[in-house]
Formats: structure tokens, sequence, C-alpha cells
């Protein structure tokens, strides 16, 4: 081992962190892990992470990319370019035991969504030097792209979903569905969505403007396929403007109106939609949690596909962390936490009729009854990381004591 570690972990135990993440805060990958580690912290360990750096333009001695944020030392790798970049990437781990090699008394690695190869890998290098190994389980890929990508990208999903994972000390399932497919494969398997420090600045702040019309905001990106069906969110709209005297304002955060059209197709903007869309463009964190924050619904319809079951959308923890009622089918397991006319209403998106008809009655909400709720969602701060200390503390001990 180095003779050089980390100051911050000296006479604790360490916990590494690995995953395509890119911290700060430039993904919701970073999010996740970020709120996850503050709850490491407190429960007694140092925490560090090897993510991924797209500043860097070529491979770099991992070491030298160490940086500090809110008391967690962080490394980074050059995102993989080319196909020998990306073998390397799913295959190898020398980076990883460097990092490892570097923490006294490491006792968990935590890798998110990490490739097959390099996690079967990881996992026997862990086996001998007596570290667990545990998986942070957010997605079931849907692979994209031409026909070589996605059958590679799909027999590695296959191999770390079905093979490897279960295989693994303990794993850490974002959503209902992806706990249930593991607690029948393993024993240490935990349901955590992404939580929030619900104490940080970003969530504490004001909304800086109070607007007078009914709010809407959809803060995100459908991403490939479409995952979010913002066309739907359309579509209803245009038939609530032509058959009421509702008075809307729907902001779209995270894409332009150029970008929505190439999701979606041009003829699925309404044109009599145009003064009641206003697409923002891409924000910063802040600037998209403001304007959730100023508005009075957050709002997306997701289809139930296998990705969007397996996951759990970040938008919606963000939202009611804003103490923003959310209108959103019932995808993932939102259900268990999306109460109508406490924190929000489900749409219900089996039929354009019954689509219009449920978000009209949202709409028709008046504003007393919006602020009563806002005022129940921030006292309740679900999603805050300390409702889960107790949790994690037991699953920890757990994984540990495994043979």
């Amino acid at each position: 081992m180095s003779n050089q570690p980390p100051v911050s972990g000296m006479g604790k135990k360490g916990i590494l962190y690995v995953g395509g993440f890119e911290l700060p805060d430039k993904n919701a990958a970073a999010q996740r892990v970020v709120a996850n580690g503050k709850l490491f912290m407190e429960l007694g360990y140092s925490v560090y992470y090897l993510g991924i750096d797209r500043t860097l333009t070529e491979r770099t001695p991992v070491e030298s990319t160490k940086k500090v944020f809110e008391d967690f030392e962080y490394y980074g790798l050059k995102y993989p370019s080319g196909l020998a970049e990306w073998i390397y990437y799913l295959n190898n781990i020398t980076d990883i035991i460097r990092i490892a090699n570097k923490i006294d008394s490491l006792e968990y690695i935590i890798a998110y969504n990490y490739p097959a190869f390099a996690l079967a890998k990881l996992g026997g290098w862990c086996r001998s030097r007596n570290i667990r190994l545990i998986s942070d389980c957010t997605e079931w890929y849907d692979p994209q792209g031409n026909l070589a990508f996605k059958m590679i990208k799909g027999f590695d999903t296959y191999l770390r979903m079905k093979v490897v994972q279960p295989k693994l000390d303990g794993l850490i399932a974002i959503s209902g569905y992806l706990y249930s497919f593991y607690a029948s494969r393993m024993k240490n398997v935990i349901q955590v969505p992404p939580l929030v420090d619900i104490r940080a600045e970003k969530w504490t702040s004001d909304c800086i403007r109070s607007p007078k019309e009914m709010v809407l905001v959809y803060a995100g990106s459908p991403g490939s396929g479409a995952k979010d069906k913002l066309d739907d969110v359309l579509s209803a709209l245009a038939i609530i403007k032509t058959d009421t005297k509702i008075r809307f304002l729907l902001n779209v955060v995270g894409l332009t109106k150029q970008q929505y059209i190439d999701n979606f197709g041009i003829s699925s903007f309404p044109e009599i939609l145009e003064s009641e869309v206003r697409f923002k463009g891409r924000l910063s964190h802040t600037d998209a949690l403001n304007e959730i924050k100023c508005a009075d619904y957050a709002v997306f319809i997701r289809d139930n596909n296998l990705v969007n079951t397996a996951g759990f959308p970040t938008k919606f923890v963000e939202a009611l962390s804003c103490g923003t009622p959310v209108l959103a089918n019932a995808s993932s397991n939102i259900t268990d936490y999306l109460k109508d006319g406490e924190n929000g209403y489900i749409l219900d998106n089996s039929t354009s009729e019954n689509l219009v008809r449920t978000f009209k009655f949202a709409l028709l909400q008046g504003k007393d009854k919006i602020q009563a709720m806002k005022r129940l969602i921030k006292s309740n701060n679900i999603f805050d990381y300390r409702n889960y200390n107790e949790l994690i503390r037991r699953f920890l001990n757990s994984v540990r004591m495994e043979k």
C-alpha cells in the first residue's frame, strides 16, 4: 500500500464509490452518490470517489486527478472515446486498484452500474483483500445505437444484471422492481430511492419570483428514445386550452424548442400553445431548481417499459425536495410516495381522454390548495438521506458479517 493515504481517511473505515458519475453535480448519478456519501459519512466512514471527468482530454495518472468536494476526495477518469478506450473501460480495474490501495482500512467498494467484466474482476480482487463489494443498481439499460454497439452493450447488461451482480456481497436497488428482482437472488439487498441533503442551500433557498399564473414545469431531458413523453403533456394541454378557460404556463427546462422538435417531430408541437410553453434550454442545476420551486406543479409522463420501471425518476425526488407538488403517471414505484391531494396528483394516461380529465382536475385546484400541499411536502422531507441512516447501517453491518 501507499505510505501516503488520504489524510481525511485516517482512523476511519473507508468506502470507495466507483462508476460513471460526474462530480460534483454534473449528472443525476452524481446527485445520488453524493447524497449516499453524506449518509455513509454520518455513519462514521470516510468516503472516496472514482468517477468520470469529461474535461480530461487524454489518459492521466489517476492519482494526479485528485480533487476535494464537501470533504470528499474524488478522482476522475477520462471519458472513453473510440473503440480501444471503451474496451479498456469495460474490462480494466487497474485505476480502481490504484486508488483502493491508497485508502487505509478500506472496507467496502460500491460500484455504480459498473460494466460486467470489470465488475467480475473487481469482485475477485475484493475477495482476495477481504473487501466487500456492493452494487448500486439504478438502471436496466436498453441499448441504443448501431447494431454492434447494441449487441455489446446488451450482452454486458445481461451479464451484469443476471450473472455478476447476484454474486456480489450486497446490492442497493433504486426501485421496487429491482429490489424484487434481486431479493430472491441474493441475501443483502435494500431499496434506496434517490436521496438529497435537504439542509443544503439549494433546497432551503426560496423561489426568487412569485408568478400569478398556474405554472407547470418540466425539468430534464426526454433522453434517448424519449423516455419522458413530453409530447403527451403538450397534447393534453392543447385540448385543455381549447376546451376550458384555465390559464397556465409550462416552462420546459433542459431543452430548446428545436431539441424538442428533433426528439418528437415538428407536428408534435401544437401551435395553439405558442404563448403557453417556454423552452428555457439547459440551465445550471441551481437555476433549474429555482424554476421547479417557483412552479405550482412539476409534471412528467413516462412509458411503462423495463427501463422506466427498473429506474426511478430523479426529477420526482427533486420536485418534492423543492416543495413542489408533482403531476405524473404511475411509472416505476412512485405511487409509493405520490399521494393524490397531499403532494400532487397521479395522471391517468391509459387513454388521452383520461389524461386530459386527470390533468384538468389538478389544474382546477386553487392556489390555496397548492400552497397547503407545498407546506405539507416541506414538512415531510421524505427523500432526505437522514431518514435512511438506520437502514443503511444495518445493511452495511449485514454485508460485513458475510463470509
